[in-house]
């Protein structure tokens, strides 16, 4: 998968079936803010890319998003 930045002039051949989303955990309990934690409740919907900046510092307690 390749992530590109769009611009007026980016295009597109054929499009990706892969589609980076974000995916939130409400009310994750303090324990499991860890990146192994999160990144294996992650890989259940697909490949984990990336874990929020908010969520890796655990500045917003109550939501994880990955």
């Amino acid at each position: 998968m390749k992530l590109t930045k769009w611009s007026p002039l980016l295009v597109i051949g054929v499009q990706s079936p892969v589609i980076p989303i974000w995916i939130s955990f409400p009310n994750l309990q303090p324990h499991l803010f860890s990146l192994h934690i999160l990144h294996g409740l992650s890989s259940l919907f697909g490949c984990p890319l990336e874990v929020d900046h908010v969520t890796y510092v655990f500045s917003h307690p109550s939501i994880a998003h990955v």
